[in-house]
């Protein structure tokens, strides 16, 4: 039996098929949000591009629906995983601890702030591998929060001229 023949006789997903519609606002929300925060960096040199993006891009422009994809989530989340990272490297600097710390405390930051954004764990694990990209305390403003702000602009915009409900709440 082929890889094709075994890969089609696998279970079907849970939920209906995604219509196209959606796929292609998904593909244009993320090239826009993405795009701005990519042509930002490299125009004016500040390192407005970070990882953990890509992944939040995933959820606000395509699973804009889901609880961890709303404003406060995604915003709160990066900020509170920004904030505990550079702390953890402004105490421990890069070490196999400081990292895991950090993560660890942005994780029971956002879970006591209700805003858990997986992303922003990522977030944290960046500011401490690479002392916030070399700015220290100035990651939080640039490239998060930065970044964060123009993801989330072109969300509610993109969203609503795509006429898709999002976001579903906002704090």
């Amino acid at each position: 039996m082929s890889l094709l023949e075994t890969v089609k006789k696998l279970p079907k997903a849970p939920h209906p098929a995604i219509p196209a519609r959606e796929l292609w606002l998904a593909l244009f929300g993320a090239i826009i949000g993405i795009g701005i925060t990519a042509w930002l960096a490299f125009s004016s040199g500040f390192p407005m591009l970070l990882g953990p993006f890509g992944a939040s891009a995933v959820l606000i422009y395509g699973a804009y629906k889901a609880p961890l994809a709303q404003p406060r989530n995604v915003i709160m989340g990066h900020f509170v995983g920004a904030c505990a990272g550079c702390v953890m490297y402004d105490l421990f600097g890069t070490t196999w601890y400081s990292i895991s710390l950090g993560v660890a405390i942005a994780l029971v930051l956002m879970m006591v702030t209700y805003s858990i954004h997986p992303p922003a764990g990522a977030t944290a694990y960046v500011a401490v591998q690479s002392g916030g990209l070399g700015s220290g305390y100035m990651y939080i403003l640039n490239p998060v929060m930065v970044g964060v702000i123009i993801l989330m602009i072109v969300a509610v915009v993109f969203n609503k001229l795509g006429k898709r409900e999002y976001p579903s709440h906002w704090w």
